[in-house]
């Protein structure tokens, strides 16, 4: 009984975020964002992101309704792998607390824009609704598209068609 019912909140929870990742990193991730974004593709990059001189894997993240991409950098940690998703002008970065996965502020390592001008275009209340998104140990594919589909809620409505 416990298996059918963790079996069912898996396929609950896939569904309702429109998760529907493959399982090698080299073909695109495909979903639905469920939001004003629409449907996604994350695809491997094929220039990388640098941080702190060194190239970590990237990612383009493209919705169907914005015009340009979201790149996203994985930095690969001792205890935790850390995602900055990056655009033109918005940037921050979604990694493991103390075994939970969710969004924070860019790190100062690792930021490029200015804290103030990300900051203004935060949506607050998503901001702290995404401080947990999980509390269980997940893929990088899986970890990816909770990162797509999350990720518009975070960006104010009124910078959405900087996007």
């Amino acid at each position: 009984m416990k298996t059918r019912m963790y079996f069912l909140g898996i396929f609950l929870l896939a569904l309702v975020m429109g998760v529907s990742a493959r399982v090698k990193l080299n073909e695109a991730i495909t979903g639905n964002s469920l939001t004003d974004f629409g449907k996604y593709t994350i695809t491997k990059s094929e220039t990388p992101m640098v941080v702190n001189e060194l190239a970590v894997t990237t990612y383009e993240l493209k919705y169907e309704n914005t015009a340009n991409p979201v790149r996203i950098g994985v930095v690969k940690e001792k205890k935790c792998t850390t995602f900055l998703v990056k655009s033109e002008q918005f940037e921050v970065q979604y990694s493991c607390n103390k075994g939970s996965f969710g969004v924070q502020k860019m790190d100062k390592k690792y930021r490029e824009l200015p804290a103030v001008a990300c900051d203004s275009k935060f949506n607050k209340t998503s901001f702290y609704a995404q401080r947990v998104i999980c509390q269980s140990l997940k893929t990088e594919e899986e970890l990816l598209g909770l990162i797509a589909c999350y990720f518009p809620n975070l960006v104010e409505e009124q910078y959405h068609a900087q996007f």
